[in-house]
């Protein structure tokens, strides 16, 4: 892999994120309205006034916007890309398969940490949020939720060639991941069955790891499960991806 092409692909993909002027609204923007209602509405309740809502909630919607940056956000737009023939005559010039799927991941890993900083911003200025600070672990914790999340967006634009045909499918993952993954409420406060399938999902760890690193102290022995089960999704999200580019090679 050469360097020097994968600088300027990773540059070109920057490009293209930060010139969409209606991407970066329901990038960046949206999420600080989203965290706002949140934060403002009495909604606390359901806590039973253990801890501030606007506390609890952050490192929810920190970690939700890192899953829909992969499922919706680089999805659609790989959709789009092929819908228009562009993948097509990407794949027949020198540029290498890896450095062009690596380039646009470390890309979109970008945008996610802007993310990360602009709520983390926005909860402690405003809603005088708690972050413990351990930079760190909140970086690590960004880099295995955002390339878990883009791999599956990228498994899930294998499957389809049109914004209708994807649809269903975001639907179907994007759903369980928001309502079950730790983001809101309490995945003990589900029934017994739901939390099983919520201790399944990569989201729950990424909520709740990042709930512990802005909480508290940083504790290796609080985080390491939440760790272990991420590095388990992102194999899983790296062994998918490549089985299915795999198969459309062929």
């Amino acid at each position: 892999m050469s360097l020097r092409s994968f600088n300027q692909l990773f540059l070109t993909n920057l490009r293209l994120i930060y010139r969409n002027v209606s991407g970066i609204f329901w990038t960046l923007v949206m999420p600080v309205f989203i965290y706002i209602a949140l934060s403002v509405l009495p909604i606390g309740k359901i806590l039973g006034g253990q801890i501030n809502y606007s506390n609890y909630v952050l490192p929810g919607i920190i970690a939700m916007v890192t899953m829909q940056g992969g499922i919706y956000g680089l999805a659609y737009w790989m959709i789009d890309l092929k819908s228009r023939g562009v993948i097509k005559r990407l794949l027949v010039t020198p540029i290498n398969r890896v450095e062009l799927v690596l380039s646009l991941l470390c890309s979109r890993v970008i945008v996610i940490l802007i993310q990360f900083v602009v709520l983390t911003l926005v909860g402690v200025i405003f809603f005088h949020a708690t972050f413990a600070g351990n930079l760190i672990s909140t970086f690590i914790f960004a880099l295995l939720g955002g390339f878990i999340f883009l791999l599956i967006g990228l498994f899930i634009a294998t499957f389809a060639d049109s914004y209708e045909a994807a649809a269903p499918i975001t639907t179907a993952v994007g759903l369980p991941l928001t309502f079950l993954g730790n983001l809101f409420y309490p995945v003990d406060s589900l029934p017994q069955i739901l939390q099983v399938v919520a201790h399944l999902l990569p989201i729950t760890y990424l909520a709740d790891g990042l709930r512990k690193v802005y909480l508290s102290l940083f504790n290796w022995h609080d985080v390491a499960g939440d760790y272990l089960a991420l590095v388990i999704w992102l194999v899983i999200s790296l062994a998918l991806v490549l089985w299915r580019f795999r198969l459309q090679a062929e």
